[in-house]
């Protein structure tokens, strides 16, 4: 759905808390491709639908590729994710995240890819991977301590609390904390239709200008990060990891915006 020069993208499978598959992955990121060859768009909002943002990765799309370990880092669950992160990364257009209720794993990654985070007072960020068996990925090392820096990166990561909207904030994790779910998707569309009124180039070059700024590279950063997590995924810890997490059931759902295309599952 677009409203203005701004396009609303959302995460929809809210059974599963908006759990993203690899075809949820690669559905979104041909969605952002779309998006900035439209040259009548200036922003984009990425939020998820039920009042959740997503759960992270789906544990069954997750098995299922451990299942398949031939190629897995180059042709696999990490290349579809690192799509999609380096999509919104390179975008020329500003990505704005409407986060409420859960934003777990490489969601939550995904939401610091984003140029500006707004989320609900009942958004909850949680580095889950640790507890999966696995190291922290879709660009987690990377993102992170540029936000917030290294030690507090480590904590979230190393230790994988819950960190609820008002310490997200106070740590740099989001720029605004806005009452609901509903409140949060219009405040986030607010924000992206005000920087879509400024020249498309110059936006572009300044949100290109900031994320080069520090020294290393994101692709360095997921080429190793591919190395590590497809060692970490071919131990049997990850498998019984994974089969052990619970996930909670999904609370009702409200009114949708707009949404990305249906996953072929």
């Amino acid at each position: 759905m677009d409203e203005g020069r701004v396009r609303v993208l959302a995460f929809d499978r809210p059974e599963k808390l908006n759990a993203m598959s690899v075809d949820t992955a690669v559905a979104l990121t041909r969605a952002l491709r779309s998006a900035a060859s439209d040259r009548a768009l200036g922003a984009v909002v990425l939020t998820g639908v039920g009042g959740n943002f997503s759960a992270g990765g789906d544990v069954r799309s997750i098995l299922d590729t451990i299942a398949d370990t031939d190629g897995f880092a180059e042709d696999g669950l990490m290349s579809a994710f690192h799509d999609v992160l380096t999509e919104i990364w390179s975008s020329r257009l500003p990505v704005v995240a409407a986060v409420s209720g859960v934003a777990y794993g490489a969601a939550f990654n995904l939401a610091m890819a984003c140029d500006l985070v707004i989320c609900s007072t009942d958004a909850r960020f949680c580095q889950v991977f640790v507890r999966r068996g696995v190291i922290p990925d879709v660009g987690a090392a990377y993102l992170l301590p540029r936000l917030i820096g290294a030690r507090r990166a480590k904590d979230l990561m190393l230790r994988a609390p819950v960190v609820g909207a008002e310490r997200a904030l106070e740590i740099g994790l989001v720029n605004e904390v806005s009452g609901d779910a509903q409140s949060t998707l219009a405040r986030a569309v607010e924000l992206a239709a005000e920087i879509a009124e400024y020249d498309d180039f110059v936006i572009a070059m300044t949100k290109k200008a900031v994320n080069t700024s520090s020294d290393g590279s994101l692709q360095g950063a997921l080429a190793l990060e591919s190395a590590l997590q497809t060692a970490a995924l071919r131990r049997s810890g990850a498998t019984s990891g994974f089969a052990e997490f619970g996930v909670p059931q999904s609370p009702p759902e409200p009114d949708r915006p707009s949404v990305l295309p249906a996953d072929h599952e």
